[in-house]
């Protein structure tokens, strides 16, 4: 084998191998995207391995609660991620993902979270639930209208544009 073949190929090899680690790096896991689960958890002593009729009877609406708010979320966030492509194109590129990287993911994992806890409360009813977690989510596109345009004025303010 010829050495500087070899060289040449390794040449070309290393600027691919070094875009597919830093796209690797680059690819965050996002758990706010994630769908909803719910996790009764049933006690193993005989004497409490049975579910309250309450319980049980919720259990499917709950189920299917947790499908709705699933799916609600997931389209949800996908809107908020084309508005604010569209909104913040005049935007430097990496500075306008490091915002939502560091700041409305975080946000939105956060509140992930909270509506996960919420499913998972059995003290409520499901409709309760749906009620709480319904007007969430209204409060979350509310605060992201606010975060858009803070972000275009702080992209402008620093000369991001």
């Amino acid at each position: 084998m010829n050495s500087s073949v070899g060289t040449q190929n390794m040449s070309q090899d290393l600027p691919k191998q070094r875009f597919e680690r830093i796209m690797a790096e680059t690819l965050v896991h996002q758990p706010y995207k994630e769908d909803f689960a719910i996790g009764i958890r049933i006690k193993h002593n005989s004497a409490y391995n049975t579910e309250s009729d309450d319980t049980s009877a919720h259990s499917e609406e709950l189920k299917q609660l947790c499908t709705k708010i699933s799916s609600i979320w997931k389209e949800s966030v996908e809107d908020m991620e084309k508005e604010y492509n569209e909104k913040t194109q005049q935007v430097e590129k990496s500075w306008r993902e490091g915002i939502w990287n560091n700041k409305w993911a975080k946000y939105l994992e956060h509140v992930h979270n909270t509506i996960q806890v919420k499913l998972n409360d059995l003290s409520k009813t499901p409709h309760d639930t749906e009620v709480n977690i319904a007007f969430m989510l209204s409060y979350v596109i509310s605060v992201f209208a606010m975060f858009i345009e803070e972000v275009v004025e702080d992209a402008t303010r620093l000369g991001k544009m």
